[in-house]
């Protein structure tokens, strides 16, 4: 993480909390494990000027995760 301004810091990491959160649930909905997340440029058109916009776009790459198994 970047060093940030204090008065920031505590917003960075409520932020990251509910981010922790969000991908929690989307494992338990799932049954899957988040390999990677990411943040990308797109290109997106804008609805009220019909001009090319770059706007920022986040990427989770799910796998599939085996199945556990106790060794007896």
């Amino acid at each position: 993480m970047k060093s940030t301004p204090s008065h920031s810091k505590t917003a960075v990491d409520q932020a990251e909390k509910k981010i922790g959160a969000v991908l929690e649930q989307l494992e338990e909905d799932t049954g899957g494990d988040v390999k990677d997340i990411g943040l990308e440029d797109m290109v997106d058109t804008d609805p009220r000027t019909g001009r090319p916009v770059i706007e920022k776009s986040v990427e989770v790459n799910l796998q599939d995760m085996p199945p556990k198994r106790w060794a007896h």
